[in-house]
C-alpha cells in the first residue's frame, strides 16, 4: 500500500508540474510575448480580421504633410504609393509580413468600433476601419538616399542620436512591393541580388577601418585601468612609425595603396586610417580586451532593438593566428556587422555615451486623429563614459578636419566620423562610413548619427558621397 500511494504521489506530482509548466507557458507568452505574438504571421485571429476590418495607412514622421507609405486602395488591395523607395522597412503585407506591415499590424488591423462603423457593418456590410499608424521615417532623407544610392548595392541608416528615431533606412538592390505577388518566385531565387534582404538590419559585412573606433576604445580602457584614473587625467601617448607596412610571423599587412605615414601618434593615426599603427595597437591591447571591450559595444550581443536585426560578430579566439589577430584590430578578419549596430555606436559617441533604443513607429491614430500608444523616447544603455565619448568625437571630427574624410563639405555643420575600406574575397573592396552631425548654430535641432556601406564601393571612397546626401537633408530639416 505504502508503495501504491508513494507511486500516486510522484504520478501525481508529475502531473501538477507538467500543469504548473503550462500554466507558466501561457503567462510567460500572454504577458511577456504579447506583442511578439500580436504580429506574427502564424496568428489565426489577425488572418480573420484581415477578412472584417480596411486595413489602416502608414505615414511617414510628419502626418500633416499626408505622405503616405502605404494604403488600402477601393479594391482592398494594399498600396504602397512609393513603390521600391519604402520597400524594406515599411514591407509588405502578402506573402507573411515584413517591416512596419508587420511591426504594427495588430494596430494597423485594430478595428473602430464606433456606432456608425457598426451599423455600417451591419445594414451596409462595409468594413471596419483600422488605425493609422505614423513612423519615424523622414520623406526627404529616404528620398535623398536612394537617389544618391541609385545602380549600387548596400544599405543606408540614420537615427536621430538623442531619441533613437529611425529617420531613414533604405537597402540596395530593393524592390516594388506593389508587384510583390507577380514577382515572388523571381525575387525569393536571386541569389546574386539578394533584393528581399534588408541590408540595413540584417547585412553583415567586415567593417574594416570603422572597427578601429572599437580598438581605440579599448587602448583607452586599458589605459584607464593601467594608471587608475579618469580618462581626462592621462595622455594617451601610443606612438608608432609607419613605414607602409607592418610584418609578423605569418603575415605582412599594408596601409591603403602601400602609403608611408610616418611617426603616427592616436590622432593622426585615426585620422589617417594607419592600419599599421592600429595593427601595433591591437598588439599593445590584446586579443582579450579587444573581445571585451567589443562584445561591450554589442558584438556577440543581443541589441536593444524592437524589429528584426542580424547579430555583430566577433569571432577572434585565442589559438587564431597572429594574422587573425592583426587583422581583427583594423576590422578584417571575420568580424562581421551591420549598418544598424554600427549608426548605434556612432548615436552613442556623440550622445556622450548613452545609446537610445531605435524605433520605427511614433504612434497609432483613429480615423478621428486620437492618438494610441504614442512610444517614447527609452535608453538603451551606456556604452561608454562621457569622457571616452567626447575623446573619440575629437578624433572623429579630425577625420573631417585633416583625415581620410576631407572631402566630405561640412557647410556649417560640426560632422565626425570614420572611413573604412572592407576587403571582400568575390569582388572589390565594400565602402563605408558612420559618423554624426549636429548645428552648433540651433539648439532645437537633435544630433543624427549615420551609418553607410556600399558594396564595391572601396575605389573612391563611394560612402563618402551618400553620406552628403544625408548632411544635404540635416542642413534641409
Amino acid at each position: 500500500m505504502k508503495q501504491d500511494k508513494k507511486m500516486i504521489y510522484t504520478i501525481a506530482g508529475i502531473f501538477i508540474g507538467i500543469f504548473g509548466l503550462l500554466v507558466g507557458y501561457m503567462i510567460y507568452f500572454t504577458i511577456f510575448k504579447q506583442d511578439e505574438m500580436s504580429v506574427h504571421s502564424q496568428n489565426t485571429r489577425l488572418n480573420t480580421l484581415e477578412s472584417e476590418v480596411i486595413r489602416g495607412k502608414i505615414y511617414d514622421a510628419s502626418v500633416d504633410d499626408n505622405i503616405i507609405l502605404a494604403q488600402t486602395d477601393e479594391d482592398g488591395e494594399r498600396d504602397y504609393p512609393y513603390g521600391s523607395l519604402y520597400a524594406h522597412v515599411v514591407g509588405y503585407s502578402q506573402y507573411g509580413k515584413t517591416g512596419i506591415e508587420a511591426l504594427g499590424n495588430s494596430e494597423l488591423l485594430y478595428p473602430n468600433y464606433s456606432f456608425l462603423s457598426i451599423l455600417k457593418r451591419a445594414f451596409l456590410n462595409q468594413k471596419f476601419e483600422g488605425r493609422d499608424i505614423v513612423t519615424t521615417l523622414e520623406h526627404d532623407y529616404q528620398s535623398r538616399i536612394a537617389d544618391a544610392m541609385e545602380g549600387k548595392k548596400g544599405a543606408v541608416v540614420v537615427l536621430e542620436a538623442t531619441t533613437g528615431k529611425v529617420k531613414a533606412m533604405y537597402s540596395s538592390p530593393t524592390f516594388n512591393p506593389n508587384k510583390i505577388e507577380a514577382n515572388w518566385e523571381e525575387l525569393n531565387t536571386d541569389e546574386k541580388n539578394s533584393p528581399l534582404l534588408n541590408r540595413a538590419t540584417r547585412g553583415l559585412y567586415p567593417p574594416g577601418s570603422i572597427f578601429k573606433v572599437v580598438t581605440t576604445l579599448a587602448y583607452m580602457r586599458q589605459e584607464e585601468a593601467l594608471q587608475g584614473k579618469d580618462l581626462s587625467q592621462i595622455d594617451l601617448d601610443f606612438t608608432h612609425d609607419c613605414k607602409g607596412s607592418i610584418s609578423g610571423d605569418d603575415y605582412t599587412i599594408k596601409c591603403y595603396n602601400g602609403t608611408v605615414h610616418g611617426e603616427m601618434d592616436l590622432s593622426s593615426a585615426f585620422a589617417k586610417s594607419c592600419n599599421t599603427y592600429f595593427v601595433a595597437l591591437g598588439e599593445k591591447v590584446g586579443q582579450s580586451n579587444l573581445k571585451t571591450e567589443a562584445e561591450a559595444l554589442g558584438f556577440n550581443q543581443t541589441l536593444d532593438v524592437g524589429f528584426g536585426y542580424s547579430m555583430s560578430q566577433f569571432n577572434l579566439q585565442p589559438d587564431d593566428s597572429d594574422f587573425e589577430k592583426a587583422a581583427t584590430a583594423i576590422g578584417q578578419g571575420r568580424t562581421l556587422t551591420t549598418p544598424l549596430h554600427m549608426a548605434m555606436i556612432a548615436s552613442a559617441i556623440i550622445n556622450d555615451g548613452v545609446s537610445m533604443k531605435p524605433y520605427l513607429i511614433q504612434y497609432a491614430m483613429k480615423q478621428n486623429g486620437q492618438i494610441e500608444n504614442q512610444q517614447m523616447p527609452k535608453v538603451s544603455g551606456t556604452l561608454m563614459s562621457e569622457e571616452e565619448a567626447y575623446t573619440l568625437q575629437g578624433l572623429m571630427e579630425g577625420v573631417l578636419d585633416f583625415g581620410t574624410a576631407v572631402k566630405l563639405p561640412e557647410k556649417n555643420l560640426v560632422v565626425g566620423g570614420k572611413t573604412g575600406t572592407a576587403q571582400n574575397e568575390t569582388s572589390e573592396d565594400h565602402s563605408w562610413f558612420m559618423g554624426y552631425a549636429y548645428d552648433p548654430q540651433d539648439d532645437t535641432k537633435a544630433p543624427i548619427a549615420f551609418a553607410v556601406v556600399v558594396e564595391g564601393g572601396g575605389i573612391g571612397a563611394q560612402a563618402l558621397g551618400i553620406s552628403n546626401s544625408i548632411l544635404e537633408a540635416y542642413r534641409a530639416s
